[in-house]
């Protein structure tokens, strides 16, 4: 009989071989695995995970990050040959915290990923584009009234800045981003004036991709600064590194920009959510990425 438990630090090895087995299904050339993800350690310590465990062996898994109350699904994988067979429903229900919460996460293509968590109340609020860049644009346009200044990375102004804009205080993910990913936090100031943040994001790696850096999470305070904000930080980035990613959420105004300095998408997700209005304005926030939004 199949079992639902909370994660142990010893189940991660095994829990990284379900979500491995479900990315590099039909691949003929697969990726070695590699190392575990440090976020899968993060979400364990400081979140809820749940495994589905038959006769020893786990066969999903499933964890999420409560911070205030927005409970987001981090994770939800099932062995491919165990996929819609109600585990994911049940991992689902174990994972998320009941009562006055919102609950959501982002999802990936799969119509069924889709369907589950449609039947748990979360709708379909926006896609969000995985952006890589191929190849280092020519020129970057910059408005040369706007700085890019690198912040101290123990400023709690970030956390709080953070939460305003993300609309969630977590210190925790603050820690684990500098600690864990060489993150490089920096300010946005017009006229002396803060105007938002930005991280650049060293130490990142995915399993297809395990040197790229990711920039992320980069909030400003209006929608008109957006755009120009976050291309400076491409251009920063670009001092540092040469393969970069950013996740963006459709509304936001840097999306056609990007696209035109030659990033390209690799994936379209859908953000969802139980709230009927997102709790934060996609059109100001970049999330960190859909491992921890």
């Amino acid at each position: 009989m199949t079992i639902f438990r909370p994660a142990l630090e010893a189940d991660l090895r095994a829990m990284y071989e379900v979500f491995y087995q479900t990315e590099i299904l039909d691949n003929p050339h697969p990726p070695e695995p590699g190392d575990i993800p440090s976020y899968l350690h993060h979400v364990l310590q400081t979140g809820a995970m749940y495994v589905a465990e038959l006769d020893g062996s786990v066969l999903a898994f499933a964890g999420a990050i409560t911070r205030g109350n927005i409970a987001f699904l981090t994770d939800l994988f099932v062995l491919p040959a165990r996929q819609s067979s109600q585990l994911g429903k049940t991992l689902l229900r174990s994972v998320l915290p009941q009562g006055d919460l919102i609950h959501c996460t982002v999802s990936s293509s799969d119509p069924r990923a889709l369907a589950l968590y449609i039947r748990a109340g979360m709708r379909p609020q926006w896609p969000y584009f995985v952006l890589q860049l191929g190849q280092p644009p020519r020129t970057i346009p910059l408005a040369s009234n706007v700085e890019i200044i690198e912040a101290d990375a123990d400023d709690p102004e970030l956390v709080r800045w953070d939460a305003q804009i993300g609309g969630r205080s977590r210190h925790a993910e603050h820690s684990y981003w500098v600690r864990m990913q060489r993150a490089i936090p920096f300010w946005f100031r017009r006229r002396r004036q803060t105007i938002g943040y930005g991280y650049i994001r060293l130490g990142v790696g995915t399993l297809w991709h395990p040197h790229i850096s990711m920039l992320g999470p980069i909030g400003v305070s209006t929608p008109e600064d957006a755009a120009v904000c976050t291309l400076a930080l491409v251009k920063r980035a670009l001092e540092q590194t040469n393969e970069l990613r950013i996740e963006v959420p459709g509304p936001h105004p840097c999306l056609p920009m990007l696209l035109e300095l030659g990033l390209h998408i690799v994936y379209v997700d859908t953000f969802v959510s139980t709230a009927a209005t997102p709790f934060f304005d996609a059109r100001c926030y970049i999330p960190s990425g859909g491992d921890l939004l």
